[in-house]
């Protein structure tokens, strides 16, 4: 029997094997900004969420677009960003008038992996990590270890 599942288990090493693995939090790096900033990589999340303030809409090019600002909470540092919109977001609160988010491409730096994906932008000044990594930016790259945390600086060229 244990012969018969070395071959699935050496596939999966291979499949794996291209893959980082990472702690449930980490520092990354916000590659547009040089902004390093604290994330939970959370594998219950389809899509990742930034911590962006003061979000203004203008238009640019006959396209909409967001310019808002990030800050790394440890240092005070700010940084304002510009992105072209990709869509906006209906998200139902249990009370009041559903939030309208703004979505736009946005890469992140995790351990040595720059990805780009898709965010939203949000105000998460009330939650303990800047940043919610969610499986868009994670799937095929990234394997989340729960029991880790801060495995490694992010170094991004």
């Amino acid at each position: 029997l244990l012969a018969s599942l070395a071959p699935v288990h050496q596939g999966l090493a291979e499949k794996n094997s291209k893959k980082i693995t990472v702690g449930w939090v980490e520092d990354i790096i916000l590659a547009e900004g040089r902004v390093r900033v604290r994330a939970k990589l959370d594998t219950g999340a389809t899509t990742s969420s930034i911590d962006a303030r003061e979000i203004e809409a203008f238009e640019k090019d006959d396209e909409d677009w967001v310019r808002f600002k990030v800050v790394d909470r440890d240092t005070g540092t700010e940084q304002w960003l510009e992105r072209p919109v990709e869509r906006k977001v209906k998200i139902k609160r249990h009370e009041g008038k559903p939030d309208i988010r703004y979505v736009v491409d946005l890469t992140i730096c995790i351990d040595s992996t720059e990805i780009e994906d898709e965010v939203t932008l949000n105000n998460r000044d009330g939650f303990n990590y800047p940043v919610l990594v969610g499986r868009n930016h994670m799937a095929g790259r990234i394997i989340v270890d729960p029991g880790e945390r801060f495995t490694d600086d992010p170094d991004c060229k």
